[in-house]
């Protein structure tokens, strides 16, 4: 099953694996989101702290089951797990600071990491 959604006038097509398989579903697209937002802010922060980075990119992978949270059981990522590739000849201790800096300035991983608030603001019958 295909549902298309978008933003600011760009769209990106869902898809399943069972289904036609023309996109990724939700859950990688969650990962992905994930992965481009380290990108971006690690870009960024070594742009403004003129850090050697020549290339960054993440391996992202997560694990997806029922987990118990409030006292019900939820479909959702159990774990997720990330891997940080860079170009540098930054020191190891500076890479690592570098990365620590990284993971608190993404808003996904901060989102991730400590949830958001969800509220249904009312509904629209069409």
């Amino acid at each position: 099953m295909q549902v298309a959604a978008g933003t600011r006038g760009f769209e990106i097509t869902f898809d399943e694996p069972n289904s036609t398989n023309t996109g990724m579903n939700p859950v990688e697209i969650l990962l992905a989101s994930f992965g481009a937002c380290q990108s971006i802010t690690a870009t960024e922060l070594a742009r403004k702290r003129h850090f050697d980075l020549r290339a960054f990119w993440v391996d992202v992978e997560g694990d997806l089951g029922r987990e118990e949270v409030d006292g019900q059981k939820l479909y959702k990522f159990t774990e997720i797990r990330y891997e940080p590739h860079l170009r540098s000849d930054e020191s190891d201790e500076d890479i690592k600071k570098f990365l620590a800096d990284v993971a608190k300035s993404c808003p996904v991983e901060n989102t991730l990491m400590h949830g958001a608030k969800f509220k249904q603001t009312g509904f629209v019958k069409e």
